[in-house]
């Protein structure tokens, strides 16, 4: 008996799915995206990574993955067409779609690999629109297709972990299938509703994956984060000292057991710290970058194992495997020279700086990493010794005719006085100061007691005036500079010979005789200039200032002695007791020696004073040191 086409129709029904078997097929289908996104990834990730250095398995096992995901679509089609009747095997068919489309997402596939996907994709595709090649709705699909394959093969990398870019990629894909079928497909009788219940559940899918790779995207960027934090240093990119600890283990253990060669250098930026005081903490940053990047470079054109590790502040070390110690030293030589030939650029400036090395090879009788490193220490030290910028291998040090800079040892600097009272806290006034360099520890300090010449003091002072930041300016005075007769004089002949309206404030010692301080304090204060006393501790009674408060016009004190005294603030009662004393006298009091965001918090929240000055606000100029 023949069978027409309608009688087919009748045979399947064109009733959609009813709402609990919907539901229950959108569950299914979530639960399958899930688990086939997590199970193929690890599959790929195993195929590209197990054969990294045989890369002829490598190829054949990922077109082994493809060709069995391809198949597994290609199944899941059928079975969709074969064993279940109408809107029953829609779950089937978008599984199968699903699986073939998503693959097309791998990570560095080849033209030819996704070419091979492509063909298992459009294999469904013409199967579902089998006897139906005619329609123009055929054509739309085609072309629809062609478009979403194409997209995502040009812009794969910029959708896969896009979530937005990817559901609208492969809902483009989605609606072009569903929304163009044709009447009978693949044992589908294709109606409006069944339409949209099989787009709904290819959507449940494709959201899912979506969400699922960025969220696992982010989390191997985070943990990308990690492991470059826990194996490299954040900030020179060389290998981080934890790292370099496991390391030298297994290098010296291997070196002594097959009998290779092992040597370490061991560097230092030479004068690091003043880099740091002069420039600032970011451009000694910019610098340790720098220095890192250039070693590194310098590295990489030399063969043999050798890594660089950050162990320290400004100290690296490199490791060389199986490398002679004659070959060691060309490299390191190489190294030490281009860091000696580089301009570091750094904020505003540019820096030269120089290195201090020390290498040391494995000896038989060494029985840990540590004895190496301690001998390329000890040659460390023998360059510092030797002036720095040099080399020592052993007890030789080998470019011992360096020409050394010879740098000041003492030098005048200015550092700012703020008003916190006022928006933006502006400058009041500019302090002078003296800066001293200790060469035994390789760092500036600031004495709070010196003695400088009037007259170089003025003629600083003339300078500073002429950068005009500020006309005020605070100068130190000893004691004898102060009970002067002349003094006062001096400095109002100084005022009157400069263009602008200069105001000044002589700065004495808060141990100065009272005596002394009553006779000498009004002559300066008649000329217009001020009176401060400095070095005041506040951990001291207030009575044994007292005698001296109603002579001067200012008093300062240091953060880290009121911090001392007054750990958790001035209380109300030793609020109202310093405001008694300062308050009949008018004073200005100055907290100096602001180091950082700590004492910064502290005196603005816990002592309101006007007046704040330290490195915090302004990191005093020092001269160039390169």
């Amino acid at each position: 008996m023949n069978m027409d086409p309608g009688d087919n129709v009748a045979t399947l029904g064109t009733a959609p799915l009813d709402a609990p078997l919907w539901f229950a097929q959108l569950l299914i289908t979530f639960m399958f995206a899930t688990g086939f996104i997590n199970y193929y990834r690890r599959i790929w990730q195993v195929a590209n990574n197990w054969f990294q250095d045989k890369p002829v398995y490598k190829w054949l096992i990922r077109v082994v993955v493809a060709l069995v995901a391809i198949g597994i679509g290609t199944s899941l089609h059928m079975v969709g067409w074969l064993v279940f009747t109408n809107a029953t095997g829609l779950m089937f068919h978008n599984m199968g779609l699903f699986v073939l489309t998503f693959i097309l997402l791998d990570e560095h596939v080849t033209w030819w690999e996704y070419g091979l996907r492509v063909a298992g994709v459009a294999d469904v595709w013409l199967m579902h629109h089998m006897d139906y090649f005619d329609r123009p709705e055929f054509v739309l699909s085609a072309v629809g297709a062609v478009i979403g394959l194409s997209v995502l093969w040009l812009w794969r990398n910029q959708i896969r972990f896009r979530v937005w870019r990817h559901i609208g990629v492969y809902m483009f894909l989605g609606i072009c299938f569903w929304t163009l079928l044709p009447p009978h497909s693949a044992g589908l009788t294709v109606t409006p509703a069944i339409i949209i219940q099989g787009l709904s559940m290819y959507f449940v899918m494709v959201v899912v994956t979506a969400i699922t790779l960025s969220r696992d995207h982010k989390l191997d960027i985070k943990n990308a984060v990690n492991a470059q934090l826990a194996q490299y240093d954040s900030l020179t990119n060389a290998k981080s000292a934890s790292i370099y600890r496991r390391d030298v283990t297994h290098f010296f253990q291997e070196a002594h057991d097959d009998g290779h060669y092992l040597t370490v250098a061991a560097i230092d930026i030479d004068h690091f710290k003043q880099i740091n005081d002069h420039y600032g903490h970011l451009a000694g940053d910019d610098v340790l970058i720098g220095v890192a990047r250039s070693i590194d470079a310098e590295l990489s054109r030399h063969e043999g194992q050798h890594s660089l590790y950050r162990t320290g502040g400004e100290e690296f070390n490199i490791v060389f495997v199986d490398v002679s110690l004659a070959a060691v030293q060309a490299i390191v030589t190489a190294v030490w020279q281009t860091v000696q030939d580089q301009q570091f650029d750094a904020g505003a400036y540019t820096i030269k700086t120089t290195l201090s090395i020390g290498v040391a090879e494995l000896h038989p009788e060494d029985q840990s990493f540590d004895d190496v490193f301690a001998r390329a220490d000890a040659s460390l030290y023998q360059s510092k010794h030797n002036g720095r910028n040099a080399i020592t291998i052993g007890d030789l040090t080998l470019n011992s005719k360096v020409l050394h800079h010879v740098m000041a040892t003492r030098t005048l600097i200015s550092q700012s006085v703020l008003d916190a009272t006022l928006d933006g806290t502006p400058i009041q006034a500019q302090e002078v100061l003296l800066a001293r360099y200790e060469y035994d520890h390789d760092r500036w300090n600031f004495p709070s007691d010196f003695v400088i010449p009037i007259d170089v003091q003025l003629n600083y002072i003339r300078e500073l005036l002429a950068t005009g930041v500020t006309h005020r300016v605070m100068m130190h005075l000893s004691t004898l500079q102060f009970s002067h007769v002349e003094t006062p004089a001096r400095l109002t002949a100084f005022i009157a010979g400069e263009p602008m309206d200069v105001k000044l404030m002589v700065e004495v010692d808060h141990n100065i005789d009272v005596a002394v301080l009553a006779e000498n304090a009004a002559r300066y204060q008649q000329v217009g200039i001020e009176v401060g006393l400095v070095n005041l501790d506040a951990r001291k009674s207030l009575a044994t200032l007292k005698a001296r408060l109603p002579y001067v016009n200012m008093i300062k004190l240091s953060c880290a002695s009121v911090r001392d005294r007054y750990p958790e603030g001035l209380s109300d009662p030793q609020v109202q007791t310093w405001e008694d004393t300062v308050r009949p006298h008018h004073l200005k009091v100055v907290i100096n020696g602001i180091e950082n965001s700590q004492d910064a918090a502290f005196v603005r929240e816990k002592l309101h004073v006007q007046y704040l000055q330290g490195y915090y606000y302004d990191r005093p100029e020092l001269p160039r040191l390169a």
